[in-house]
């Protein structure tokens, strides 16, 4: 809206009493703001803010001229939120307050204002305000600390001035959005000639109405190329209609030696339903991410140092995959969908070629989250992948995406040198699946060989009745983080999950049968060309095949107990998904230390590797964690509450370390010798019986199933 000639009253008494404040009376030369989102779908609500080194200032500018409400919340409702209620009555005096939210009823002032207001004003349709706050105002019970966290940003406004604040009708209009307040925002730059664009997109993929996932896979071939191209950045285009259904789009390079012999044949194809037996053998070959979208986003640039390389002849592919992940928990029939990614790329090169991979917890069953629990889940990259994979020089990050599903409320990466811990550049510990967009670095974080990393992720699973296991459906986890960097390395993925034996073993099992039928259908199979020739043309001529759901927990069906006797013929399904399991505390105990600190199987693939995977089993790393520092209070005349003042309202951590050899949550495994087992449950079988010592010689054979049951680049 520009500048005004602002005249206000700064008061806190009503308009028709005596005033309280300062009379300005001059052109306030107001900045203009560097960030802009529009809270509210119809362009009623429109915040604006400019981060500072320890202030923000935020302006919003609402379509009424009642009162508005703008907040700060831990879960993006009333409980624990930081609350901004304001208005301006009819002789222009601006009231602003300093609330918060203790549930969902009438906000609660604060004891401490800690708002500067810097003007407002009102015309026949808006009301405009314009103030700062700390990021961090020290009033740790009732104000919100605002971090690089995703800070869910809640909105309301009403037609009708109250008369005070303690009387603020029932608001007919709120909402919440989810945005990083303290990171750059995403904006298009107005391209020149050099920039070309090229766009992939769905070809009307019909979404069914008996499943409520469909992971859709497509090929796609490098327009032709004059010279070495570099791709810049990228942005989604999504069908208005289809906003709800479309979670995430993923743009794979496919690696196949031979690539034109194995994937010309695909690109007259109208797509299919990706990792189901109905996907082609070679499209698993698809497997190094280039571009990662989620929702939430807005889009990515690269700097300007950094391109992505197209092209095979110059350290790109010629041949791609785009994933895309359709959500229809509502079932709605006709559902048609033509979205996709738009690539701009230049033939003005940058100065290094830039390349993605994955870091986390292996995509599979062997994920799993109780239900009713607080839960953590670890994923580990050992040193021993960074030494075979990271060139000498090391690399550098310029930006993230972390990535869960929809019990996900946290999301760590640790980054672990020579046996210590190095301040942790990516973090959210108000993470919400509904935003995902990249973290974009201040400072490059290097990758040097012999690094090894830590993925933490939280997850509430307080209001389920079953457990959750890993997996491509939305209902189902993934814990993952996508990191780009440069120069381009041969890096694919690395990645970890617990060992499928002991898993077992905790859960009571200590011997299954062996099911040789499974084993058969899921040994890995060589590409068939001619048959892959035939499947082509019949996809062309429109056959499809029909769509199948996408639920890995499901292999847990075909794994029957043999010991001990009181689960003797059971499935493991049947164990985990009876009540009696959960219930054990005992049991509950052991499984987390055993997810956290037990034996992990590591994947680490190369782009051209993966036909030489086979997993390692590491131990938990031990190394000197940091952990972050409570800054001292910046505002004058007041301190911090103590740590069990402070325990009711628990927060972000700051951006100050030191070095603690024994934190806390470390102590369990720095006080047992390298390579031991964390606890085991002395009563971990649902009937509560003692536990085999000895595995049996299936449980070799289980994990080689459920390592293969779903082979894919995830």
């Amino acid at each position: 809206m520009g500048s005004w000639r602002w005249t206000v009253w700064v008061v806190m008494a009503a308009c028709c009493g005596a005033t309280l404040g300062v009379w300005v009376d001059e052109e306030l030369k107001l900045p203009h703001l560097e960030h802009r989102a529009l809270l509210d779908q119809d362009g009623a609500y429109v915040m604006l803010w400019t981060p500072r080194e320890k202030d923000v200032v935020f302006e919003v500018q609402v379509a009424t001229r009642g009162y508005v409400g703008l907040g700060f919340s831990p879960s993006g409702g009333m409980q624990g939120a930081d609350i901004i209620l304001g208005w301006i009555c009819d002789k222009g005096h601006v009231f602003l307050y300093d609330l918060h939210g203790e549930g969902n009823w009438h906000p609660v002032l604060d004891d401490s204002q800690d708002l500067k207001v810097l003007g407002g004003y009102q015309n026949d349709t808006h009301t405009v305000l314009r103030f700062s706050r700390l990021w961090d105002t020290c009033d740790d019970w009732h104000d919100f600390h605002i971090t690089s966290d995703t800070t869910r940003v809640i909105w309301a406004y009403g037609r009708e001035d109250p008369p005070d604040v303690g009387r603020v009708a029932m608001h007919g209009h709120r909402g919440t959005k989810s945005l990083y307040l303290q990171e750059p925002r995403f904006s298009l730059p107005d391209f020149g000639d050099d920039v070309s664009v090229w766009n992939l997109h769905a070809s009307n993929v019909s979404l069914p109405d008996d499943s409520d996932t469909l992971y859709w896979c497509k090929l796609f071939k490098v327009p032709p190329l004059r010279r070495k191209t570099h791709v810049i950045g990228f942005e989604p285009v999504i069908e208005a209609r289809n906003l709800e259904h479309v979670h995430h789009m993923l743009i794979f390079e496919c690696t196949l030696e031979d690539a034109a012999r194995h994937y010309e044949k695909w690109l007259q194809v109208k797509g299919a339903q990706c990792y189901t037996r109905n996907m082609p053998l070679s499209w698993f070959h698809c497997t190094v991410p280039v571009v990662a979208w989620a929702v939430g986003s807005e889009g990515e640039m690269w700097p300007d140092h950094v391109g992505y390389p197209l092209g095979e002849e110059h350290g790109g592919t010629n041949y791609f995959m785009m994933e895309i992940h359709y959500d229809n928990p509502k079932l709605k029939k006709g559902v048609v969908d033509g979205s996709g990614i738009r690539l701009y790329h230049t033939e003005k090169l940058r100065q290094y070629d830039s390349g993605v991979f994955s870091l986390g917890h292996s995509v599979s069953s062997s994920h799993i989250i109780p239900p009713g629990q607080n839960w953590k889940t670890i994923g580990h990259c050992f040193s021993e992948c960074t030494r075979q994979s990271v060139p000498e020089g090391g690399l550098k990050v310029f930006q993230g995406v972390l990535h869960a599903h929809l019990l996900g409320r946290d999301i760590t990466l640790r980054q672990i040198r020579n046996g210590r811990e190095l301040p942790v550049n990516f973090k959210d510990m108000f993470y919400d699946f509904n935003y995902q967009q990249s973290r974009v670095l201040k400072h490059e974080m290097t990758i040097l060989k012999g690094d090894s990393f830590i993925i933490e992720c939280g997850y509430d699973s307080t209001k389920t009745t079953v457990p959750t296991f890993g997996g491509l459906n939305t209902r189902e986890e993934m814990c993952l983080v996508f990191l780009f960097y440069y120069p381009k390395a041969a890096f694919d993925e690395c990645k970890s999950a617990p060992e499928y034996v002991n898993l077992l073993r905790t859960l009571g099992v200590s011997e299954v049968y062996e099911n040789r039928k499974l084993l058969d259908i899921n040994r890995k199979l060589k590409i068939d060309e001619e048959r892959e020739k035939k499947e082509a043309a019949k996809m062309i001529e429109g056959f499809t095949s029909p769509h199948e759901p996408l639920t890995m927990s499901h292999q847990y069906q075909a794994i029957i107990a043999k010991e001990p006797a009181a689960v003797r013929n059971m499935s493991v399904y049947d164990i985990l998904h009876s009540n009696a399991t959960w219930q054990n505390a005992t049991l509950l105990k052991s499984l987390q230390q055993q997810v956290i600190y037990g034996p992990h199987e590591m994947r680490c693939i190369t782009i051209l590797g993966r036909d030489k995977y086979v997993p390692e089993v590491h131990s938990y790393p031990e190394f000197l964690a940091i952990r972050p520092l409570k800054p001292e209070c910046a505002v004058k005349g007041r301190s911090r509450p103590t740590e069990k003042e402070q325990a009711r309202r628990p927060g972000p951590d700051s951006e100050a370390y030191t070095v603690e050899p024994e934190p806390f949550w470390m102590q369990t495994h720095y006080q047992k010798p390298h390579g031991k087992k964390p606890v085991a449950p002395s009563s971990g079988s649902t009937s509560g019986g003692q536990q085999d010592s000895v595995a049996g010689p299936a449980f070799l054979y289980v994990s080689l199933i459920l390592t293969c049951l779903f082979y894919t680049h995830h």
